[in-house]
């Protein structure tokens, strides 16, 4: 008798989130055991219940964008173009998430349930974005009142144009996010260029 193939759970996670994805909460569990070539009851075996793998497979991660961020502002690039370097990354991991979240909110589980974290996605991007902010004020890199406000008004804007767009297309969101981001960081503070490394000026000798 021939032993069943074995996945790890790297493989029932991206199999479950694919299926949960194109078919919504109500997906059977016998199409994601399909998917990887197992029984329903090898799957279940392995996870549990249909509601436990839907909240492993779609749980919420920690924004990758503040790896970009918690080393603080570059003196080697201009700070718009770091700032949004970040937005644009932080973009990408929504029009992830957002598929996730709507998933999960019309699932079982109910999204504040099966969404909860000690500090979730947007709230740790703002603090994250809050403190980088800080640090190039500090630094005389941008002219910004409140670190704060910026970071709330660049996440927000963001995450409604990843809202929309998941909801309604392009029209929901229209224009590039790259120009809207950029006009708005302008509209927002008022980046400096990088302080110039003191430079020794050559000491003049005096004349015999």
């Amino acid at each position: 008798m021939s032993r069943p193939p074995r996945v790890t759970d790297l493989q029932i996670d991206e199999a479950a989130r694919s299926v949960f994805l194109a078919q919504g909460p109500s997906a059977p569990l016998q199409d994601i055991a399909k998917r990887l070539g197992i029984s329903q009851p090898a799957l279940l075996h392995r996870v549990g219940t249909k509601e436990a793998l839907m909240s492993r497979a779609l749980r919420p991660v920690p924004p990758t964008a503040l790896a970009l961020l918690a080393p603080g502002p570059k003196d080697t690039a201009p700070i718009e173009d770091q700032l949004l370097e970040a937005l644009l990354h932080h973009r990408d991991f929504l029009r992830q998430l957002v598929p996730w979240l709507f998933v999960l909110h019309y699932s079982a589980l109910g999204g504040a349930r099966a969404m909860h974290l000690d500090t979730p996605p947007p709230v740790a991007l703002r603090e994250g974005l809050t403190k980088w902010l800080a640090r190039a004020k500090r630094a005389g890199r941008v002219d910004l009142a409140e670190p704060r406000a910026a970071a709330e008004a660049l996440c927000g804007a963001l995450e409604a144009r990843c809202f929309n767009a998941h909801v309604g297309g392009a029209t929901y969101a229209p224009g590039q996010d790259e120009a809207v981001l950029r006009q708005l960081i302008r509209v927002l503070m008022t980046p400096k260029t990088a302080p110039a490394r003191a430079r020794k000026k050559p000491s003049k000798r005096t004349a015999r």
